[in-house]
């Protein structure tokens, strides 16, 4: 069906030559008019849908006015956000910086966290994605970072945590200056770190004088059925980091703080100014997507919606013996197979019926992250196809 080659783009991870030209909620289409459905949103960003006729519109009457800024002229669009992001959090009195991209704001709120702690060690779990820049990208410098496998936990039958745990009684709370948590992605796997686990090392690091960063970049606006990931977990955190969703494909970022941490990072005299930093054009997007949100119950949609996925796929499992775990909250979902290096085979198979469904071949993981205004026939058609494909797939080590 596809082409799969682009002789002049850097061939940095695989690429399918496909000429999308047109998008429609979940559909994409080519220039040879084939329909695909999409089940990433995109790089998990529209989870509005593509080409949502709302924001074209606020797009097209701020493009008519002023797209970029100087980050010295900062306006009214741009506290808007900030009032708008801090009420969903609960920040009470914070404040905001609206970025480009997850990754450069996942870094950010790093460093600030970095900046006004005594500590110098960074806490995360061994499975979190968090940019894509050398500093926090796999594989992580020990020097200057701790890593937790919570996957070790999945047997405990312990009710709380505690320093004595074989999983974590390597730790040194009083050198941490952060724990940042990424509630649920994995790098693509869909695990979710144990309740308990998550409260101890949030409560632990701050007693010692650190702090709690949640990367929301894929798990935040409603993927998880809440309106972001950490609302699962009984914690607090001090600074919350957003992308994908927030501009439903439209590249801005934001890292959210509490006013402690503002005032903080400001008493250093913290300088930080970069091209698009506070953009208009960005911010008015964002706050379009917030409205959207609240006004057609996105949340609760992505909630009731992502139940029925997982029927759906629990059905599949209990007559296909290829199918080894299904994991999901909200429209977060992966389906993992028995068989290696099959999942790249199916995602082959499903693409070319018309259905675009991610991929973790490392772990042998179907990943599902479609938009969240996606229909359920076009979850009861996918399943269909994928029911077949996979016992198409069973034939062959039957």
């Amino acid at each position: 069906m596809f082409q799969s080659k682009l002789n002049h783009i850097l061939a940095c991870h695989p690429i399918i030559k496909t000429d999308i030209i047109k998008g429609n909620n979940a559909y994409l289409f080519d220039s040879d008019g084939n329909k695909i459905i999409d089940f990433e949103s995109g790089m998990w960003c529209t989870a509005l849908g593509h080409n949502n006729s709302k924001i074209n519109e606020v797009i097209s009457q701020q493009a008519g006015k002023i797209i970029n800024t100087h980050f010295k002229l900062s306006g009214d669009v741009s506290q808007v956000l900030a009032i708008n992001l801090l009420g969903l959090l609960n920040f009470n009195d914070g404040k905001a910086v609206f970025l480009s991209s997850g990754s450069e704001a996942v870094e950010f709120g790093i460093r600030i966290s970095k900046l006004i702690s005594q500590n110098h060690k960074i806490l995360t779990f061994s499975t979190s994605y968090l940019s894509a820049f050398p500093t926090t990208s796999l594989p992580r410098n020990e020097n200057l970072w701790i890593q937790i496998d919570f996957l070790q936990c999945n047997n405990c039958t312990k009710t709380k945590c505690t320093t004595e745990c074989k999983v974590l009684k390597h730790i040194n709370f009083n050198t941490i200056s952060t724990f940042v948590l990424e509630p649920g992605s994995s790098s693509g796997r869909v695990l979710f770190p144990p309740d308990r686990l998550v409260k101890f090392l949030s409560e632990n690091v701050k007693k010692h004088g650190g702090y709690v960063v949640v990367n929301e970049v894929t798990t935040g606006f409603g993927r998880t059925g809440e309106w972001f990931g950490h609302n699962h977990y009984e914690i607090n955190p001090d600074i919350v980091v957003l992308g994908k969703a927030l501009g439903n494909g439209y590249p801005v970022s934001a890292v959210i703080m509490t006013d402690k941490i503002a005032s903080e990072v400001e008493g250093k005299k913290f300088s930080y100014a970069q091209s698009h930093q506070n953009d208009p054009l960005g911010c008015v997007i964002a706050n379009e997507v917030i409205r959207i949100f609240k006004e057609e119950n996105i949340i609760q949609n992505s909630r009731e919606k992502g139940e029925f996925f997982l029927y759906q796929l629990h059905d599949i499992k209990s007559s296909c013996s290829v199918v080894k775990d299904i994991r999901g909250r909200g429209l977060m979902i992966a389906v993992e197979l028995s068989i290696p290096n099959s999942a790249e085979l199916i995602f082959e198979k499903m693409l070319n019926k018309g259905y675009f469904i991610g991929t973790t071949p490392a772990w042998n993981v179907l990943r599902f992250f479609p938009p969240l205004t996606i229909s359920k026939d076009d979850i009861i058609k996918m399943c269909k196809e994928l029911r077949k494909q996979l016992k198409e797939l069973e034939k062959t080590v039957s």
